[in-house]
This record gives C-alpha cells, sequence and structure tokens, in this order.
C-alpha cells in the first residue's frame, strides 16, 4: 500500500483517491453520482474508525507544515528564490518574490481545477 511503502505521509493522504476509486465504481455499476459519493465516503470513514485514524487539524494539512505552534526555526534563503532574506521577512525576500509564489499557486490550483473538470466531463 502507498502508505507501508512511504509514498503518502498520512492515511489521510490517500482519501481523495480512494473517494475518487470507490465512487467511479459504483456509477460504473448505474449508481447516481451523489448516491456513489455519499457511499464511498461512509465506506471510509469506517474504515478510518475501525483503523483509529485521526484526521489532522488544517494547519498540518496545509503545504508549509513542518513543526508544532511556537516552535520556530529561522529561514535564512527566500521561499521562491532561495537567495538571502532581508531583516524583517520571514519567508520571502521581497513582495515581487510572495506575489509570484501566490500567483504560481494559484496558477497550480485552477490548472488541477480543469484537468479534473475535463476528465469528469469525459466520463460523463
Amino acid at each position: 500500500m502507498a502508505f507501508d511503502a512511504g509514498a503518502t505521509a498520512s492515511l489521510w493522504g490517500l482519501e481523495g483517491p480512494l473517494v475518487h476509486a470507490i465512487r467511479s465504481d459504483l456509477c460504473l455499476q448505474g449508481w447516481g453520482w451523489v448516491g456513489a459519493d455519499a457511499m464511498a465516503r461512509d465506506v471510509l470513514a469506517d474504515v478510518f474508525r475501525k483503523v483509529n485514524a485521526v484526521r489532522p487539524t488544517w494547519r498540518e494539512g496545509q503545504p508549509d507544515w513542518t513543526i508544532p505552534t511556537n516552535i520556530l526555526i529561522e529561514r535564512t534563503r527566500c521561499a521562491r528564490c532561495h537567495g538571502p532574506l532581508p531583516e524583517g521577512r520571514p519567508k520571502f525576500c521581497s513582495d515581487l518574490c510572495k506575489a509570484s509564489h501566490s500567483s504560481s499557486q494559484h496558477s497550480a490550483r485552477e490548472t488541477k481545477e480543469r484537468v479534473a473538470t475535463a476528465m469528469a466531463v469525459q466520463l460523463i
């Protein structure tokens, strides 16, 4: 399994692909999307409950999550360009790097949404 192989850090990292696979199979068997989605989520909720999986907090699910609250690791390089950080700039060396990083993150999310939408339309 991907979790045992280290391909995902948490069982929760498999939730989306598993919901998709179960829902897809149920739809191919003639279930409506809403019912198939609800059943897939119910099945996974039972599985996660049986293995005592604890859903991470919102903060733990974020890409920047690496350390617990109130423990600081000093960053010395810009998260985007890797240049040295000026005094008082905790993550990005400039407003340009901050805006560029934000823009690229937004573009990546939009691309993923467009690809998912196109795949869903093809399946219909």
